[in-house]
């Protein structure tokens, strides 16, 4: 195994339960850089909103190296510090899916840069500051980091003047678990995209991380053989299913189990740092 990139996803992947990446596998990521290989963070989230990540890793530093965010909607090159965007969804596209959010009962907010419009049912706001109170969560979901601006919305046919990059679906998991199927049916129109259990992500059709690490490794002349994937989520599946070497975390999704090349251990216990100790380093 000739490995040229190491591409990984953030939640339940890199990132630890607390959100800090393990001391172990940030020094072998560095050292992977300094040895000339890729170092790609594929993720639901934007670039404004993992500093964190990549500061640490040093990726802005070491080598070739890019984020492929918002579910691979997004690529920007450290190197050439450069952005380049796939399709994007509208204002149009914001009702539809708030007016079906308003009709079932599920909060809906349009991701759109910095801007962040909530859209939820009165119902469901009381419900959500209860569960707020007792659970200890922000009411923003923690998307207010990065000088965000989230916004509550109350009518479904608010008018959304920006792209909307993607949606976010939030109810119970026992919520998703009976009425995921019919919400994927109502919004055939979009990949529905299973992040978490009271998580789903409304992407354009086609939108992918898998699509967007092939055209990372065209670029720079890898095969699919060359590249080394790790993932958690149904987000992460495409990605996992185009290269050869596809990794499931061991706290994945058990779908996602199934598809991988391979299962290595979870987030919380060096599942990277082990994989890479393994096949890139060769280190007993």
């Amino acid at each position: 195994m000739a490995i040229k990139m190491i591409v990984m996803d953030l939640d339940g992947t890199l990132l630890k339960d607390d959100k800090t990446i393990d001391e172990l596998t940030r020094e072998y990521l560095i050292r992977a850089q300094k040895e000339g290989i890729i170092i790609v963070i594929a993720t639901g989230r934007d670039k404004g909103a993992i500093d964190f990540v990549y500061e640490p890793l040093q990726l802005e530093h070491f080598g070739n190296n890019y984020i492929a965010g918002v579910n691979g909607q997004i690529i920007y090159s450290f190197k050439k510090k450069e952005y380049r965007v796939d399709k994007v969804l509208n204002g149009d596209d914001a009702k539809i899916v708030m007016k079906l959010a308003k009709e079932m009962n599920f909060e809906a907010i349009s991701c759109c840069g910095y801007d962040h419009y909530d859209y939820a049912t009165y119902r469901w706001r009381i419900m959500k500051k209860i569960r707020g109170f007792f659970l200890g969560k922000p009411m923003d979901y923690g998307m207010n980091q990065g000088k965000r601006n989230f916004i509550e919305i109350h009518n479904p046919e608010h008018e959304i003047q920006q792209d909307v990059n993607k949606m976010v679906l939030i109810q119970s998991a026992n919520y998703f678990k009976k009425h995921l199927h019919d919400i994927r049916e109502r919004l055939s129109a979009y990949d529905i995209l299973k992040v978490g259990d009271s998580w789903i992500e409304v992407m354009p059709k086609g939108v992918t991380k898998g699509k967007a690490v092939l055209s990372i490794a065209e670029e720079n002349g890898i095969t699919k053989d060359e590249i080394l994937v790790f993932g958690d989520a149904e987000n992460d599946l495409s990605m996992i299913e185009a290269v050869t070497y596809g990794i499931a975390m061991g706290n994945a999704m058990d779908f996602v189990k199934e598809r991988a090349y391979e299962v290595c251990d979870t987030n919380e216990n060096q599942g990277i740092a082990k994989t890479l100790k393994k096949y890139i380093f060769h280190e007993d």
